[in-house]
């Protein structure tokens, strides 16, 4: 499993424990708002990344509706490159 796989993997179990979203369908492509998402909860969810692997953000730049991909490549861009 590649690292960013590993990432998608974590971001899709913090969306199911923290917001009950059903993840089982969901891929690399699937976007915020097809989740169920807004922006509000994408702070929240960036937030929870932050605590749960003991990084922080340097710069963080996500598109309007970030695909879990997206998301994936923010974080590890960020420092989170050690969470296996």
């Amino acid at each position: 499993m590649s690292m960013n796989e590993h990432m998608i993997d974590k971001i899709k179990c913090i969306l199911q424990e923290r917001f009950g979203i059903d993840v089982n369908a969901s891929g690399p492509a699937s976007r915020m708002r097809d989740l169920g998402i807004d922006s509000l909860h994408l702070v929240d969810l960036m937030l929870d990344m932050e605590s749960t692997f003991g990084f922080q953000y340097e710069a963080l730049t996500l598109p309007a509706n970030p695909s879990l991909e997206e998301i994936a490549d923010a974080i590890a861009a960020n420092g989170a490159s050690a969470l296996d």
